[in-house]
């Protein structure tokens, strides 16, 4: 009788903890598929806030940032170049490897 209180370890609970595991599981997916859902909701927020900000008339940006493209452009079209002639570079080397290796 004194026994009569006292759950025992069955088949039923560990039934229950691996449909606990599942559940767990599922949630952790569906918890992080709804926070990709806000990042993305959020990210699309700002782009659309942004973009009606600059279409305002009272909107005055800011020089340093207007400063800060042109160079972020220049820095972009010197690197595009290096790129351009690294890879020129590269094509003449192996080239030259070519007949260094056809004269031997």
């Amino acid at each position: 009788m004194w026994n009569a209180g006292r759950e025992t370890s069955s088949p039923g609970t560990a039934l229950s903890e691996k449909q606990a595991k599942k559940e767990k599981e599922r949630l952790i997916k569906e918890l992080q598929l709804i926070t990709e859902e806000r990042n993305d909701l959020r990210d699309r927020l700002r782009f659309l806030t942004e973009r009606s900000m600059k279409n305002r008339p009272h909107f005055r940006p800011n020089p340093y940032y207007e400063d800060l493209e042109r160079m972020e452009e220049a820095v972009m079209s010197i690197l595009h170049n290096l790129e351009m002639e690294n890879s020129e570079v590269h094509e003449n080397n192996h080239k030259l490897k070519k007949e260094i290796t056809f004269s031997r």
